[in-house]
């Protein structure tokens, strides 16, 4: 009896541990101006990617045109584009429900977290 309860206890304590080594995995939502969301994704977080990081490697997996200016800008996905000359819709980055402080490719991620992408009309 002892050893069947032995084993038991090893197996709990086992997967206890397989439970516990999950991998991180942030949550990426894009939304339209009218909060239609466009695309979701859950991406596993390695050592080394940003948010700009995994968000790349998902578009291109999905063959999703987007492009990339200086490196660091997200200018569009798809045919939603950043008006560079007006600034009347450009695309927001929000990290958990807060308006982002780092550009997509300097913020990296914390399991759980979630990143908005959202297509926004300007107010000025």
């Amino acid at each position: 009896m002892k050893k069947i309860v032995s084993i038991l206890l090893v197996l709990v304590m086992v997967l206890s541990f397989a439970a516990c080594s999950k991998a991180p995995v942030a949550e990426f939502k894009i939304l339209d101006t009218d909060g239609t969301l466009l695309y979701e994704f859950e991406a596993e977080i390695t050592e080394g990617a940003t948010a700009g990081s995994l968000l790349e490697d998902y578009l291109k997996a999905n063959n999703i045109d987007y492009t990339i200016v200086d490196g660091t800008m997200l200018n569009n996905i798809g045919d939603r584009a950043n008006d560079t000359e007006n600034w009347s819709v450009y695309w927001a980055v929000y990290l958990n429900g807060e308006y982002g402080q780092l550009g997509l490719w300097e913020q990296t991620l914390e399991d759980g977290d979630l990143v908005e992408l959202k297509y926004e009309e300007s107010n000025f």
